[in-house]
């Protein structure tokens, strides 16, 4: 089965939200920030390593509430 070309990437039309690890050494922080901004996320920035999932879970925890109570029904 032949796949199917992306014509229109979701975050182009639905709300964003990105969780930053500013100490994270695997990529490069202007990276990261520039794709963020670029598709309007709302950036948590936290001041944690790579593994900011488990070191800071209740950050990201709260950004994930935080973007499921707003983002339902919305579109840009």
């Amino acid at each position: 089965m032949p796949a199917t070309p992306v014509t229109n990437a979701a975050w182009r039309g639905k709300p964003s939200w990105a969780v930053i690890a500013t100490e994270d050494k695997s990529f490069d922080q202007a990276m990261l920030q520039h794709m963020a901004k670029r598709m309007g996320a709302t950036i948590t920035n936290v001041s944690a390593s790579h593994a900011l999932y488990l070191t800071q879970a209740g950050v990201v925890s709260d950004v994930i509430v935080t973007a499921a109570q707003n983002a339902a029904g919305e579109t840009r």
